[in-house]
């Protein structure tokens, strides 16, 4: 087992090494550094998002509006206040 482990181990530190030989190890200098102001970005984003909000919103109110005019959207809301009487459903006695 440990024999097995070694070698795996050997094997794959020699692989990743000769991966990894031509490049050094990354550092936290590496990472993006901000720039500029976060709140002028934050609101250039809340407005584009909002804009999408609406923009959706306006759409699936279209989309009802249409739907219901056209007659593809049946919203059931006019049910009779008393139930039907049909003939067929009554028992003979």
């Amino acid at each position: 087992m440990q024999s097995s482990r070694y070698m795996s181990r050997l094997f794959c530190n020699q692989a990743c090494r000769k991966y990894s030989s031509n490049s050094r190890m990354p550092t936290l200098n590496d990472l993006p550094q901000p720039k500029g102001d976060w709140q002028t970005n934050y609101d250039a984003l809340n407005r584009r998002y909002t804009l999408h909000l609406l923009l959706g919103i306006g759409v699936l109110a279209g989309t009802i509006v249409f739907g219901k005019a056209a007659g593809f959207l049946n919203m059931y809301n006019d049910y009779p206040e008393k139930p039907a009487v049909i003939d067929n459903y009554k028992v003979n006695k």
